[in-house]
């Protein structure tokens, strides 16, 4: 390479480094501002006779008045399958909770899942331990091989022992299983073949029932300084930081119009997954593992009704951020905001 070349490409990467280096030094100004930010600078706390809102210059609600956050402590969000969002999310910890609307400050006593060490990332409890190795055919470990038995694992010469069946003429002992299933582990680390995960428990062992706590409850209506609903820093304003992760959220809000409208859809994002009604009737679930993007999932067609409409989320979190955000769309796909937001 020629050597005016080799000097101009040693500037022009010194000078990069350096560039790189004064911009890394500063400290981005909106970082700053959201490194142990306050309820306040997300919310504005309401009372019961709030005066009505309306949707904001995109038509997203603000306005919502949601339930201080229930315990559902989740090592991960790979557990949010379709079968456990809609058992989790619709769950009625008190009677009519998917279709109530308690006025703000409203307190509520529910039983709630309590965390557990156990159940930390990356544990390792389903481990049963690191014994000898249980005798090949499936006898427990420990015990006795009867008198005259082969050694685990030996088969008569020139036979072929199936998986887990005792040598020929062997007596097994007694209450012994038939056998070691196709797969069981072969010796060494028994409780290992079904239980080596995120804290399962070993092979043959039940889960422990998880223990309950009673929680007291508030009710609170806000109105969002941002177009989503920053539900981990409501979970954190109102448990005195105590609240963050695995935690099961349900708010509503009042939509009032002034005559039926037909062929309306809610739009709806969440983080993680969600469950959305309208006037008790569910028109939405955004399942599993996800962020939230602004009109994420579309609702079916619905019809909202001349007067009072209500429309409640419930929005479940794992290790992770959590927020939500909606708004609603008539049938031409023009974003509908012909109504008023009220918390009561």
């Amino acid at each position: 390479m020629n050597r005016n070349i080799k000097s101009l490409l040693a500037v022009a990467l010194t000078v990069a480094i350096c560039g790189c280096s004064g911009s890394g030094s500063k400290v981005d100004p909106s970082r700053l501002a959201n490194r142990n930010v306050d309820f306040d600078q997300y919310f504005t706390e309401l009372k019961a006779d709030a005066a009505p809102a309306k949707p904001d210059e995109k038509g997203f609600i603000r306005r919502w008045t949601i339930l201080e956050p229930i315990n559902k402590p989740n090592s991960g969000n790979t557990v949010f399958t379709d079968s456990y969002i809609e058992r989790e999310l619709t769950k009625e910890y008190f009677p009519g909770m998917l279709t109530a609307t308690p006025e703000a400050g409203t307190e509520v006593i529910i039983e709630s899942e309590a965390a557990s060490a156990s159940r930390g990332r990356g544990g390792f409890g389903g481990f049963g331990g690191f014994g000898g190795g249980a005798p090949q055919g499936g006898a427990q470990a420990g015990a006795a091989r009867p008198a005259g038995a082969p050694a685990a694992g030996a088969a008569p010469q020139g036979a072929q022992r199936p998986q887990g069946a005792p040598a020929q003429g062997a007596q097994r002992p007694q209450g012994a299983p038939a056998g070691a299933p196709q797969g069981a582990p072969q010796g060494g680390f028994p409780g290992m073949g079904m239980g080596m995960g995120m804290g399962m428990p070993g092979a043959g062992a039940a889960p422990a029932a998880p223990a309950t706590i009673k929680d007291t409850l508030t009710w609170h209506s806000v109105d969002s300084k941002l177009f989503n609903i920053k539900l981990i820093r409501f979970a954190q304003g109102t448990s005195n930081g105590q609240k963050r992760y695995g935690l099961i959220f349900h708010a509503y809000t009042i939509i009032n119009v002034d005559k039926d409208y037909e062929d309306i859809r809610l739009a709806a994002g969440s983080n993680a997954s969600s469950i959305w009604w309208v006037n008790g009737e569910k028109v939405l679930t955004l399942q599993a593992d996800r962020r939230m993007v602004a009109d994420d999932g579309m609702s079916k067609r619905v019809t909202l009704k001349k007067g009072r409409n209500v429309i409640h989320a419930a929005v479940i979190n794992g290790p992770g951020m959590s927020d939500m955000c909606a708004r609603l769309y008539s049938e031409d796909g023009t974003i509908f905001t012909n109504y008023t937001i009220t918390n009561k």
